[in-house]
């Protein structure tokens, strides 16, 4: 004799639609409103996890969950019709395990979303360039997942809903033309000015960049230092599936300030050795300059070196201290000559760590066509004047 089929109550059912906040839990789909036409709809429906009687034909019943216990919100699932009849058509590949799993994991994002006060709320800006002529993209749903994973959630303040403040500088002069990065800062500036106007209303700042070494460290010296900023690294795999972030499982990497030579009374010259040894070169092009070094304490070269979040700000602090140096030792200094192969969030920090209206300009270089180190951006209170 087959098991009659129970009722879901209003209470398992009110239950189900807030934990599932009113979303599919297979597709995250809203559920109240159509997507072509915009009205409002339910198109939501109750499935079950384990099948409601025990029968062969229920998907799932023969799961020895106790038949009084199916009806409930813990064995439902808030569903569009179309991945209601996929589960319960592609039975196989939807265990009970797996549907559960599906259900917490969409149940918990929504509790902790839900969850978040006005103090979690950030602005993501995208600082976006070609590199050596290769576009470069960063698309919105790839910053998403690191700015959850740290408790927060985007709320966007500039043009129209759903946009971020994006530094678009993809589309600027040829590279080797006059005003190509003289251009670059003037959209940077613009772009960030616009965070200077509206400073009240933003609790932080979430930066994603990617584009030339003298652009990163002109976003980082623009980026107003007065709000709260985390600068987000490229995972890099080897497998092609890249993303943002930090591995809470990465071990921190420290760095090291050492001097190369050069006398005190000269131009100062700082070599930032992350990705590749530049150190002799700079001795070489620097001329009578004292030349320093920050590079990896006991770490290979490399682009992985800001994989945990702790990394940059081991490296941020030894820029400070080199800085502090500079001020005490170098204290005729009114340019700071930067070399840098380093990844993307060390040149930002480069920029943000300087204090514009009391510490040297920065020089920054980069490679010519040739190979050669050439000036690209002076930025400084001094570079203005």
């Amino acid at each position: 004799m087959g098991s009659r089929r129970g009722s879901i109550g209003t209470d398992a059912t009110i239950r189900l639609w807030v934990l599932a906040g009113g979303r599919c839990e297979y597709c995250n789909r809203y559920l109240l409103e159509d997507d072509y036409t915009t009205y409002t709809y339910n198109l939501a429906e109750r499935a079950h996890i384990v099948g409601a009687i025990d029968t062969p034909g229920s998907p799932r019943g023969n799961d020895p969950l106790p038949l009084g216990e199916r009806e409930e919100a813990e064995n439902l699932m808030l569903l569009c019709r179309e991945h209601h009849r996929l589960i319960d058509t592609l039975i196989e590949e939807h265990s009970v395990e797996g549907l559960r799993q599906m259900k917490r994991l969409h149940e918990e994002r929504i509790f902790l979303l839900t969850g978040l006060t006005d103090e979690a709320e950030t602005l993501v800006i995208r600082a976006v360039g070609g590199i050596r002529g290769a576009p470069v993209e960063i698309p919105p749903a790839a910053v998403l997942p690191a700015v959850r994973a740290d408790g927060r959630f985007p709320r966007y303040r500039f043009a129209l809903a759903g946009e971020d403040l994006e530094v678009n500088l993809r589309h600027l002069p040829a590279e080797g033309n006059a005003d190509y990065w003289t251009v670059g800062e003037r959209i940077i500036v613009e772009r960030l000015t616009r965070l200077r106007e509206a400073q009240d209303s933003i609790h932080h700042i979430s930066l994603f960049a990617l584009s030339r070494i003298p652009f990163l460290v002109a976003v980082g010296f623009h980026l107003d230092d007065k709000i709260p900023t985390t600068i987000y690294a490229r995972r890099r795999n080897g497998s092609g599936d890249e993303g943002w972030g930090y591995d809470p499982g990465a071990d921190p990497v420290d760095f090291r300030l050492q001097r190369l030579g050069g006398p005190d009374d000269n131009g100062v010259a700082l070599a930032v050795s992350l990705t590749a040894p530049i150190g002799e070169e700079v001795i070489n092009f620097a001329g009578d300059s004292a030349v320093y070094e920050i590079t990896p304490d006991g770490r290979s070269f490399g682009r992985d070196l800001f994989s945990a979040r702790a990394s940059l700000d081991a490296f941020a602090e030894v820029y400070h201290r080199f800085l502090a140096m500079v001020e005490e030792r170098h204290d005729q200094c009114t340019e700071l000559h930067l070399f840098v192969a380093a990844p993307a969030p060390a040149a930002v920090a480069l920029g943000r760590g300087v204090m514009r209206n009391s510490q040297p300009t920065l020089v920054v270089y980069d490679r010519d066509s040739g190979g050669a180190f050439a000036p690209a951006l002076k930025l400084g209170v001094q570079a203005r004047e």
